[in-house]
């Protein structure tokens, strides 16, 4: 995909496929796929399930390889680094938020979202600093001592949140994380990860809903492993959208193919 953009993106997918299995058996779960997202975009992927949603995260995640192409952030080709590279990779930049959430019920707030840090060698005084730090942008500085069951829904989904982006961290992918939520809370959520990108970091959002797809600046849309339509915010004047949720409409570079999903 051709872009204005002056800076490099945060990540690349330059023809990128995964398949399973080998030969006429094989299973083509994406691609190819090429895109360029870049810093301080919020970009929505929408698609029916078995799309290729959750695959082309776990490539961008550096948790998966691609069978061809090629899978790049910040200009570094993740074939190029080794098994340890990668997993620095995933502490240093990558942050995950899922549904599930995945925090450690004997840790208090402060402390799930120091961990990575932690894992990375970092001071233990440098980490509960930049710990709090960050649980103070979500608004949870108060409720840094608490224990997971002690939060709320949407509080978890901050600490979550929190933790993807403690430390050197900027690129967030999360998968469907306002699945769990209600709408309010949800919206709330939302509001949180367009916070962020304000602030330069890169958000990749997977989700079925279309309310929350409304808060990215383009939504892409998969089908069988394909990216068959982009929609790009646009606010009252004409101009990309970059504050509040808006309208979207197809980016007229795009080929024209039959949508897989009502425009947001």
């Amino acid at each position: 995909m051709t872009s204005t953009h002056q800076t490099e993106p945060t990540l690349s997918l330059v023809d990128a496929s995964r398949l399973h299995g080998e030969g006429p058996q094989a299973v083509r779960a994406l691609g190819p796929v090429s895109l360029d997202i870049f810093p301080g975009e919020l970009v929505a992927i929408m698609g029916p399930s078995g799309s290729g949603k959750s695959t082309l995260l776990s490539l961008a995640g550096a948790l998966d390889r691609p069978t061809e192409g090629k899978v790049l952030i910040e200009g570094r080709d993740l074939a190029d680094l080794s098994l340890a590279e990668l997993a620095a990779l995933r502490r240093r930049v990558i942050g995950f938020v899922f549904q599930d959430l995945n925090l450690l019920p004997g840790l208090t707030a402060l402390e799930n979202v120091a961990l990575p840090l932690e894992l990375d060698g970092s001071p233990l005084e440098e980490t509960r600093t930049r710990a709090l730090e960050e649980l103070e942008r979500v608004g949870l500085k108060d409720l840094a001592h608490r224990f997971p069951d002690n939060l709320s829904g949407g509080e978890q989904q901050r600490v979550a949140i929190a933790r993807a982006f403690v430390g050197p961290r900027h690129l967030l992918l999360a998968d469907e994380p306002t699945g769990a939520l209600d709408s309010v809370t949800g919206e709330a959520v939302m509001r949180l990860l367009k916070s962020q990108c304000a602030r330069g970091r890169t958000v990749v959002l997977v989700t079925h809903d279309a309310a929350h797809a409304a808060w990215a600046d383009r939504v892409l849309f998969l089908r069988d492993g394909h990216i068959v339509d982009e929609t790009v915010a646009i606010d009252s004047t004409g101009a990309t959208q970059h504050g509040l949720p808006g309208q979207v409409q197809q980016n007229p570079a795009q080929h024209s193919q039959p949508q897989p999903l009502s425009p947001v």
